[in-house]
């Protein structure tokens, strides 16, 4: 199996459906299972509100987006970063479906590998009650920052897949990519 370059990806959108939402926040963390490679994070200018709940939730306020960058400004330096990676999320249905969306609106198609963290918990670690990134984090003992910022979330991402690499060794982590790969593209 050749060394794999992971994209941990974490968004947070305006809108808990990520058909309904718009990015205000991205974070990502390239890494090899070894080393870290480049990180990236920003804020996302919208041109719609931000609803009060989400404003709780992230702790972003309107005017912290004032001089953020469109999402079409950052698009194709992300698309560039994304290619031929696998990419890597906590809920990576959440996060991906989002990421489509908001490329899609910019005319660029986006169809990785992915791997979620929380599938790939409830397959190796069944006895648990909880798969959260939160709960998880705990029964770890992972620091998790700022709940709900994409940077923060992405850095407790990109340590729980490295814990589950350590515990279950890459090449299983990785073949417990394989079913969802299948279910994604059927």
């Amino acid at each position: 199996m050749q060394p794999a370059e992971y994209i941990i990806i974490d968004v947070e959108s305006t809108h808990g459906d990520p058909m309904r939402g718009s990015i205000i926040e991205v974070a990502l963390i390239v890494h090899n299972g070894v080393h870290e490679i480049d990180r990236w994070n920003t804020l996302i200018g919208v041109a719609g509100p931000i609803p009060p709940f989400i404003q709780s939730l992230t702790g972003i306020r309107p005017e912290m987006l004032a001089a953020a960058p469109s999402f079409a400004t950052v698009a194709k330096s992300l698309t560039a970063a994304l290619k031929d990676r696998i990419m890597v999320a906590h809920n990576v249905r959440y996060d991906l479906t989002v990421l489509q969306h908001e490329l899609a609106r910019t005319g660029l198609p986006y169809h990785p590998d992915t791997l979620c963290t929380e599938r790939l918990s409830r397959q190796l670690l069944p006895h648990l009650t909880h798969y959260n990134l939160g709960s998880l984090c705990r029964y770890f003992g992972i620091p998790q920052g700022h709940k709900h910022r994409a940077a923060h979330d992405a850095q407790a991402t990109l340590l729980l897949l490295l814990r589950l690499i350590a515990d279950f060794g890459e090449e299983r982590v990785r073949m417990a990519m394989v079913p969802w790969l299948h279910e994604q593209r059927a």
